[in-house]
């Protein structure tokens, strides 16, 4: 595997390992961490598909007791209740100082397990096993943990490190579509606020494979990706990532930069419910709206947000919205309770976005985020056919 150090600028640093196909390292990695107990938490679906994934460490001599916890799929598992069990579960199985959590799953799983490991005993070790592409390069290079309360996207949680990643990108050729679009969506974002090698990367990955549009009974497109795109995808994600949490470990000053099209992203995929839009697509329609807000703004010229957009287009014209649509009152009003509300100062009319100029180059303000007026969301939110509520 691939080693590398994800480093949080003074806050932390991470011990990544990166590989294809290397199952029997992983397992010698978590061998290493002289656990007494491995609390292994997972959803039912990576339960189904890989039962058996860490069945050398059970069979161990000397190595450590596992228990597992198996939790809902998606953003269900991302709620106090699940929190809670989780917790008391710990305790009830009799976990130690010397115990280690493993995330053992996609997004969600490590964002709920990474905020129990940070409260149980004010810390406790715990390792991320990603096996969605979205994880892999997104969640693992970030030290947010949290779950979401009261219909509110990630409006709970903490920082906190993890003692180890370790990636196997074989894990992604069990996903969906829906997954992988959600994992790409991270990237097209990087791909639109790097331009460069980053744009390069996204396209050649997304040229490589068939264009085959959502099915009009709703049912998922045919798409995979290759294992040398998916390394290559999940190389660039971790790389754009750490390039700022380099210096910016919290992501409030430039690491900002990474919410591109989500205040947008996050109101269209609740008020559709969740589960229903795989994150990556919202953030492509995300993008799509900043670059409307952009040129309307005198930001950004037609011609840079065509070549913008063109980027978007990449996964918006495989992944058409569902019928029947939210209301844009719906959307807006989740819009207007966006978690990062009341970093820019906005006033009772405006909401946050980040924006660009051009591909590779943003609108810089103290913050990276711009306020704007909540008319322009709904003006694009009446462009794109979202149903008005009289």
């Amino acid at each position: 595997m691939e080693h590398s150090t994800l480093v949080f600028d003074n806050k932390a640093e991470v011990p990544c390992y990166l590989g294809t196909d290397c199952h029997e390292e992983i397992c010698q990695r978590l061998l290493s961490l002289n656990a007494d107990t491995l609390f292994i938490i997972t959803d039912a679906t990576v339960e189904k598909l890989h039962s058996h994934y860490f069945d050398q460490l059970a069979n161990s001599e000397s190595g450590p007791t596992l228990e597992k916890y198996i939790v809902p799929c998606g953003d269900a598992c991302k709620s106090w209740d699940v929190m809670s069990a989780l917790i008391q579960w710990l305790f009830s199985s009799k976990a130690t100082k010397k115990s280690v959590i493993v995330t053992w799953g996609g997004g969600a799983v490590l964002n709920v397990g990474g905020l129990v490991a940070s409260m149980v005993f004010r810390g406790m070790k715990y390792v991320q096993v990603p096996t969605t592409l979205l994880a892999m390069h997104d969640v693992t290079t970030s030290l947010k943990t949290s779950i979401c309360f009261q219909g509110r996207k990630n409006n709970i949680g903490t920082y906190y490190a993890a003692v180890l990643c370790l990636i196997d990108t074989a894990f992604c050729r069990t996903l969906p579509p829906a997954e992988l679009f959600s994992g790409l969506g991270e990237l097209c974002k990087n791909a639109a606020f790097f331009g460069a090698e980053h744009a390069d990367g996204f396209v050649e990955a997304m040229t490589k494979s068939p264009v085959a549009k959502r099915k009009a009974d709703g049912s998922e497109p045919p798409f995979s990706l290759e294992d040398d795109s998916m390394m290559m995808l999940t190389r660039l994600g971790i790389k754009a990532k750490m390039t700022v949490l380099l210096e910016d470990a919290y992501e409030k000053k430039f690491g900002m930069i990474f919410e591109y099209g989500h205040t947008v992203s996050h109101s269209i995929e609740k008020a559709y419910g969740d589960g229903t839009i795989p994150h990556g697509i919202g953030v492509a329609y995300g993008m799509l709206a900043c670059s409307y807000f952009a040129e309307k703004l005198g930001h950004m010229t037609s011609e840079d947000r065509e070549n913008h957009d063109r980027l978007a287009n990449l996964l918006v014209n495989r992944w058409p919205l569902p019928e029947p649509r939210p209301t844009a009152n719906k959307i807006m009003e989740l819009a207007m309770r966006d978690s990062k509300r009341g970093i820019t100062g906005e006033k009772p009319h405006e909401i946050s976005e980040v924006l660009l100029q051009r591909v590779g180059e943003p609108v810089k303000t103290p913050s990276m985020l711009s306020a704007l007026d909540k008319g322009l969301y709904w003006d694009w939110l009446v462009s794109m056919d979202f149903p008005v509520e009289n």
